[in-house]
């Protein structure tokens, strides 16, 4: 009898610290969600260009470039993954430019230069890209009337949120988003860790609300996207492993309006369509680009 006690009690016991332990991981891993290192990178564009800033429209302190084109046909406000800057855009602001476009190029909160202290990963970020339009619209009226959101991750996923918001966003290509925020917080935690999705990931997400004092598990890109006004260009790499296929860019697509686009790209893991292929991935932004900013249907 009293050898099943101490047993019942060990086995208690080792039940609590399995859970400590997982919540203890969780936790860690939900501080490093909401507090991302910042790129301190000092990569400029080769493009005429000129830092600016201005303010997120709850205040917010951003940074940015803004890289102008003569007489342009539209505004191109890129926006950059979670961890990243806007560092992120170079390598597509050389065929944005020669299509026309004034490109806004900017650190999201608590990334790179502007300020903030900590991210939400998309759900606050909207305030950023109101203060991105506010200030391209002041810069040149014209060319804003035709206004496109490119987001890569984390900025796609901003771009869907804020375009389901904000009607005068015309066109949206949205490369590598997330469907919501805890598919790619449990994906990230398998990616990176090797731990699995769950309850890791459901519990990182929560613990990150409890630090921001927010729900961002409401983070879900996939329930916006049937509110954006008009079609989307969906891209999504094949050999991603942080957003799936078939779980976030396919969903995504299914639910974004009619007329919208995927393309699945053969050999991209997250974030890499443009490097696997460059010109397929300039060919088909220009084109989409010129349709929605025309006031076409894509």
């Amino acid at each position: 009898m009293k050898a099943r006690k101490v047993a019942g009690v060990t086995l208690a016991a080792l039940v609590l610290l399995a859970g400590a332990g997982v919540a203890a991981v969780s936790w860690r891993s939900a501080d490093a969600l909401v507090h991302p290192a910042r790129d301190a990178s000092a990569q400029v564009p080769a493009l005429p260009h000129e830092r600016v800033s201005f303010a997120a429209s709850d205040g917010v302190p951003l940074v940015g470039w803004w890289v102008p084109a003569p007489e342009a046909r539209g505004v191109v406000v890129f926006l950059h993954g979670y961890g990243d800057s806007k560092d992120q855009s170079l390598p597509l602001l050389p065929f944005l430019h020669a299509e026309g476009y004034h490109v806004l190029a900017y650190d999201a909160r608590a990334h790179g230069e502007s300020g903030g202290d900590h991210t939400t990963v998309g759900l606050d970020e909207v305030q950023d890209v109101r203060g991105a339009l506010a200030f391209a619209a002041a810069r040149d009226p014209e060319a804003a009337e035709n206004l496109a959101l490119v987001g890569w991750s984390m900025g796609a996923a901003t771009a869907i949120l804020a375009a389901a918001l904000e009607p005068s966003v015309d066109a949206v290509v949205a490369d590598s988003s997330f469907a919501t925020l805890q598919n790619i917080a449990s994906n990230s935690i398998t990616a990176f860790t090797g731990l699995p999705k769950y309850p890791f990931g459901p519990l990182s997400v929560t613990f990150a609300g409890w630090m921001v004092r927010e729900n961002v598990a409401r983070n879900a890109p996939l329930h916006a996207a049937p509110h954006v006004a008009g079609p989307m260009l969906v891209i999504q790499g094949l050999d991603d492993t942080i957003a799936l296929p078939g779980e976030d860019g396919e969903a995504i697509a299914r639910a974004a309006p009619a007329g919208s686009q995927l393309w699945l790209v053969p050999g991209a893991a997250h974030v890499q369509a443009h490097a696997v292929a460059p010109g397929e991935y300039e060919r088909r932004v220009s084109a989409f680009l010129a349709e929605r900013l025309s006031g076409g249907a894509a």
